[in-house]
Formats: structure tokens, sequence, C-alpha cells
């Protein structure tokens, strides 16, 4: 295999070549994240029942759901929350079940359960917790306009945003908006005998419109409607609720109708002016950089044909946090690959460490194209775990290289030192890729929310380890046998300059002038650990012992994330029930 490889050079610079191509397409077409999107096994179950107090909600609502829920496949906890006009079933499920199943049995089992739940209970709503659902960013628009102009331009905005590919939901909050209001007077009500019921049934049956079929003219055929929309506060005085005696009841007769501003239900202030906000979130997958660059432009588009004065802010913008920990973590890269190549130059020579250098970019290029087709997006984790890797991925290639270039220094012809070389230390080095492999293969099996979170760890190390195996054992040997120079063999009891070496060659007795300050002073600790095995067994044995000792009394406790300056912050305040 080796030979074949190195005998058909143009097939390999084809593969080297497609390898850079779509390496860097796949780099940055990678979604770009700050977390990994995980799912997390939990799913809420909220019923709003407008109006009605904890007690009778948790009596009426919460505890016929829980007593239908109660028995799923893998449900860990269950708990609840009843206030005042909602119902909120908080259901944790164990880490292996598949959330999909999950929500679908929740689903079922409240469809069971709406039978015994009050009938002006709305309907209950069933979801999931993803970390997805958090905006991406968040756009405030305001200015010198009221609050029913804002929401109208908010609303536009909004549709507008909920058609960019990659966005899971717009959502607006604040503003107000104009509604029909219906004033009713008690005492006229009973007097005629009517309910509230009898003037929603009423208004429902007058508010819509009806479909009149097809009438045919000529060779034409025509829809007709009857529209019966209800426009104007009079429209609605008009409407008759029903026949008392010998006379119709109007609205009119019993109320008032307006033309006012609903109810709110939300509020949006920045810098204390009144404000629409709309919160983006993505879908997932998506890539964040891409959607939210996308719903800038579309701001921008939008605010050209806004009154005056009007303008809007992206606040909470995820995208610029991510794109700057992309940005560090890349430049850690770079950094780190600099001083591998500067460390490969003090030790290796600059020929040598060119090859090694070429395997870095390479192994990481197709490294990106199996993160890629595995699904996996660009975040923290796997750029840490590059930066991890980037130190093991050039083993690989300096035992080779230097392998291939003993045979070359030896007198073997490139071509013959590439082949004869790469097969002496392929099974090694691939023995050695293995056994680092097999210690983070294990952790591709972790459970639970960590393990799905720090499970990116482990495959991303895994596939870059293994692309730099393929990289060294498949490419490099190639490019050495065209880029290596030749040396002649030299002759037998001479060195490569035909001089006859000193008789005192023995390395044991070599001096620092010869061999230099660092391998003498290596050679001579390791010498010395050997004369005194047991000694130097007894020194590692009190180490390993002592930092365990020193790790118990000296360590701080154990945090999933570490402690960091927040550059942003948010206030809740719950009022009371009532």
């Amino acid at each position: 295999m080796i030979r074949w490889l190195v005998n058909h050079l143009a097939s390999v610079l084809l593969v080297v070549f497609c390898i850079v191509l779509f390496g860097i397409g796949t780099y940055v077409s990678l979604p770009r994240e700050s977390n990994p999107d995980i799912k997390v096994p939990v799913v809420l179950v909220t019923t709003p029942y407008i109006g009605v107090s904890p007690e009778d909600v948790e009596s009426l609502v919460t505890i016929p759901l829980e007593t239908e829920l109660t028995g799923l496949k893998d449900l860990k906890v269950m708990k609840s929350t009843s206030a005042e006009g909602a119902s909120i079933v908080f259901l944790e499920f164990e880490p292996e079940a598949v959330i999909e199943d999950a929500l679908q049995q929740v689903r079922d089992r409240v469809s069971r359960a709406k039978s015994q739940l009050p009938p002006d209970a709305e309907e209950p709503a069933v979801r999931e917790i993803s970390f997805s659902d958090m905006p991406i960013v968040i756009i405030t628009i305001a200015g010198p306009a009221d609050e029913e102009t804002l929401k109208q331009l908010g609303e536009t905005l909004e549709d507008d945003l909920g058609s960019i590919k990659g966005v899971l939901e717009a959502k607006l909050s604040g503003g107000r908006e104009r509604q029909y209001r219906v004033k009713l007077d008690p005492t006229r009500m009973d007097h005629y005998g009517l309910s509230t019921n009898d003037v929603l049934a009423a208004l429902s049956a007058e508010n819509i419109n009806i479909p009149g079929g097809e009438v045919g003219v000529g060779n034409t055929n025509v829809l007709l409607r009857v529209p019966g929309e209800l426009t104007s506060a009079q429209d609605i005085e008009r409407v008759a609720i029903k026949r008392v005696g010998d006379r119709p009841v109007f609205i009119g007769d019993v109320g008032s109708a307006s033309f006012d501003y609903a109810d709110r239900d939300s509020y949006s202030r920045m810098n204390g002016v009144p404000a629409i906000s709309i919160a983006v979130s993505k879908r997932t997958g998506a890539n964040i950089l891409e959607v939210a660059d996308e719903i800038k432009r579309r701001c921008r588009e939008h605010a050209k044909h806004w009154p005056k004065g009007v303008r809007f802010r992206v606040l909470g913008d995820q995208s610029r946090n991510i794109a700057n920990m992309v940005s560090e973590l890349e430049n850690n890269v770079i950094s780190a690959l600099i001083l591998v190549v500067l460390v490969l130059l003090f030790f290796m020579g600059w020929r040598n460490s060119l090859f090694v250098a070429i395997a870095i970019p390479l192994s990481m290029m197709l490294g990106m194209i199996a993160i890629w087709a595995s699904g996996m997006t660009l975040n923290m984790v796997v750029l840490f775990s590059l930066i991890l890797a980037l130190g093991m991925l050039v083993d690989n290639a300096i035992v080779l290289v230097e392998n291939i270039y003993r045979h070359v220094e030896e007198g073997a012809p490139p071509m013959q030192a590439a082949i004869e070389g790469t097969k002496e230390v392929a099974g090694a080095v691939g023995a050695s890729t293995l056994t680092t492999v097999a210690a983070f293969f294990p952790l591709v099996f972790w459970t639970g929310i960590m393990g799905q979170f720090m499970g990116f760890l482990p495959r991303t190390v895994i596939i870059v380890l293994v692309s730099s195996l393929l990289v060294a054992i498949g490419i490099l040997p190639v490019l050495a046998s065209r880029l290596l120079p030749s040396k002649p063999r030299p002759a037998s009891g001479a060195d490569d300059d035909g001089s006859v070496p000193p008789p005192h060659s023995d390395p044991a007795t070599m001096t620092a002038s010869e061999v230099g300050r660092v391998m003498w002073a290596y050679r001579t600790l390791l010498d010395w650990s050997i004369r005194f095995r047991y000694v130097s067994a007894a020194l590692v044995t009190a180490t390993l012992v002592g930092t365990f000792v020193a790790y118990g009394a000296l360590n701080h406790g154990t945090e999933f994330f570490p402690e960091t300056e927040p550059d942003q912050a948010t206030i809740a305040v719950r009022a009371p029930d009532g």
C-alpha cells in the first residue's frame, strides 16, 4: 500500500487538494454556537385557567393532570406549580430517554385527561425545554411615535424575521393594540333577564362572514359571500341579543361599545422611553452568526421606511459573544500551531519540521470534514478539543519523518527511504494512536446531560487523531519521497563527510560539548536513575502519593463552569399571587 501511494504522486496530490478545498469550505460553513445544543429531557405542561385561585387550579387542573401523567415510561421526577390562573407540571425524564418519544407520551396522556378538566380552562400546552428556545437577539424599537404605531411597525418586522431561514420564532412584546370594548350595565341586564353568555353568543353569531356558494354568470362562476364582520362600535350596539316579549333587545339597550385600547399583557421600555421588543430564537443546528447577520440586515431595510426618529437597537446579541469566543479560540489554535512549529524547528531542523508542520493543517482540515459529516457544530467544547489535540497530532508525523530521514542519512534513495521507513514504524504509529483513542473512547458513552455536553470532546479528539494517522501514513511518505534530498551512502567505518569517527564515541563517555548540554544532562539523569533504580521507584511512588495528598488538602472544590465576569444582567421580580 505504501509503495503504491509513493508511486502515484498525482493521485495523492489530488487527495491533498480535495482535503484542503473541502476542509476550508467545511470550516467556513460549520454552524457556530456558544455551547453544544443538547437535548434536556424535561417537558412542561402548562394549562392557563384565567381568573381562578391557586387552590381551585390545583384541585380542578393540576391533580387530574398529575394523576394521568403518573407512570410514564422513564419518568424521573414530576413537580407541579399551581398559581393564580395557571397550572404548570414539570416532568423530568431519565437521561437515556428519547425526548421525541417522551413528548408524544405526554401529549397522549394530556389528551386523555382533557375530559376531566373544566370546560372553560384553556388548551394545555406541551413543550420541551431546549437551549435553542433562548433568544439569540432582542430587537428593540423606540422613538417619537405612539405605542400603537410602534406595535404596528413591530408586527410587520416580526412577520419578516419569522420567515428567515434558521429562525425558530420571533415573539413581540410591548406596545398597545386597539380593540372594541363592550361595557354592560348589570341593572339593565337583570331587568331583561339576560346573562353575559347571552351577549357573547349574540356577538359570535353576528361577527362572521357567511359563504354564499357559486353563481353562474354566462361562462363565469362567481363566488359569493355575505360580509358580516362588525367594523364599528355602532354596529356592535345594533346587534340583537334576544327577543324579550314582543321586541328585540339590542346590546345598546343594556350597555355601550367603544373603540379603545386592549388591556396590556406586556411592557417594553428602553432608556425610560416606551418601546416594543422582538425576541428572536434560532432553530437547532442553524448558524447563529449567519442568522443574526440576516436579522440585522432586514432590520436596517425596515428602518428606512419608519417615521423620522424611530430607531432600533440590537440587545442581548449572542452572536457577538460567540464571534468573539470563536475568534479568540482560533487565535489560540494559530498560536499553538506556531509554538509547535518553533519547538519542532529547535529539535528537528527546518526540513523535517516542515513536513511535520504540513501534517498539522492537513489533519485539522480532514478532521473538519469528519466533524461536519457527524453533524457536530463549531462550539466552545469542539474548539477546546482541537487545541487539546494539537500537540498530540504531530506525534505520528514526527516518528515517521524522523525514520524516513534516518534512512536517507544512511544513503538510501528518498523513494526507498519513504517506503522502508514508513513500513518499519507504521505498526508502532498506528498502535500508539489507537492507545490514545482507546483512552478517550469510553467517554463517548458518557450518559446524562453532562455526557451530552462533554461528549463532543472525546469525539473531536478521536476524529483529529485518526485524521493525523491517515495523513502521516498516507500523505507524508509521498511528500518526503519527492522533497527530501538524496545523500551518497557513506563508506564503511566513515561518517557522512568521509572522516573516521573518534575512538571514544561511546555515548556514555561523550562530553557536553559533543552532544549538547540538554542531551548530556538527560543522559546523566537517565544513567543515575538506572543505576539507582530502587531509589528512582521510591521517588516516583512518593510523588504519586504526594500528589493525591496535596490535591485533597489544597483543592477548592468542583464546579461545572469557572466564574467569569458577567457583561450583562437580568432582574426578575415576582409579585405575590393576585
